[in-house]
């Protein structure tokens, strides 16, 4: 009888673990942008599709390297089966990725590539190829620019160095006469950037066109233009969405921004974590489209259906 009993637990057990929900945790750079949170919302339907136990947990700003190791380190030892990771560093989170694989978790990497992706798929924008089509756009607009601001985001950021690349040799090649002041950083909040551009307007008051290369930079590029009373006549090139760079956009504080899909990067990073799990071979790369933004084409249908869940879903 003690005998039939075990096998019974056994089998109960065993049914149990096969059953269960398997369990990834997604950690984002950061917790506050809207860009993040609707990539949570992404990952969260598709989790729920596909039966997928998700855990969102990411650091409160995106520089804190540190704070996204601790959080790498507890979720490798914490019996997940399986990590989604935008890194806040190209190569600062070596140690825990490779802890991560060596016990054998499944990961995906989205938004922002490693330095060296050892074989993990990768899910995001081009964000080269994003930058230059910012560029083409404000050179488009503006053919006699004189002096233009790359305004950087922040040190070993790798999708907005890719974007801040992809700006600059196209604005190079495209306005060959213009004077490219690169070398600010607007830092990772929209005050620090808004002091960074209005200390910039100060000591370069002819500045021309300024591109910002992510959210919380172009937010805060949108208030220290306005600060300078420079809203409508020093023509702004931003990145990322939300109802304050959308207001920008309609009053002409921005000229133009480029924007991403940050739903489908969730739900598609998503998606190849469920194939990984279930053995599937997944492509290395997939890319999320991104386009841009004027006030010409903001009544465009395929412009709307991108854009309402950013003015509908979020406060900020």
């Amino acid at each position: 009888m003690r005998a039939i009993r075990a096998a019974c637990w056994v089998l109960l057990l065993f049914t149990g673990m096969a059953w269960a929900d398997p369990k990834v945790v997604f950690i984002p750079k950061g917790a506050t942008h809207v860009f993040w949170r609707e990539m949570a919302r992404g990952a969260q339907d598709a989790a729920s599709k596909m039966s997928v136990s998700m855990v969102w947990r990411g650091p409160s700003l995106e520089n804190d390297v540190d704070a996204q190791l601790g959080i790498m380190n507890f979720y490798v030892g914490a019996h997940f089966n399986g990590i989604i990771l935008a890194p806040d560093s190209a190569t600062g989170l070596s140690k825990p990725i490779s802890a991560a694989q060596a016990a054998g978790l499944s990961m995906v990497i989205v938004d922002s590539p490693l330095a060296e992706q050892n074989g993990l798929p990768y899910v995001g924008t081009n964000n080269h190829q994003a930058g230059m089509l910012a560029a083409a756009q404000a050179a488009q607009d503006m053919p006699t620019a004189k002096k233009i601001l790359l305004l950087r985001y922040a040190a070993g950021h790798g999708s907005t160095s890719e974007r801040e690349r992809g700006f600059a040799e196209a604005i190079r090649r495209l306005l060959p006469h213009a004077e490219l002041l690169d070398g600010s950083f607007a830092g990772v909040t929209v005050q620090t950037a808004q002091d960074t551009v209005g200390d910039m307007l100060r000591q370069h008051p002819d500045i021309d066109l300024i591109f910002t290369p992510n959210e919380s930079s172009t937010e805060g590029a949108i208030l220290g233009l306005r600060d300078a009373r420079l809203a409508g006549k020093t023509r702004l090139y931003g990145f990322d969405f939300n109802k304050r760079i959308f207001q920008a956009l309609q009053d002409g504080t921005a000229a133009g921004v480029v924007i991403q899909d940050p739903y489908a990067m969730g739900q598609k990073a998503m998606l190849l974590m469920a194939d990984q799990l279930a053995g599937k071979t997944v492509p290395a790369r997939f890319e999320t489209p991104a386009i841009m933004l004027t006030r010409r084409n903001l009544a465009a249908p395929e412009v709307k259906a991108k854009i309402e869940p950013f003015l509908t879903r979020y406060q900020r």
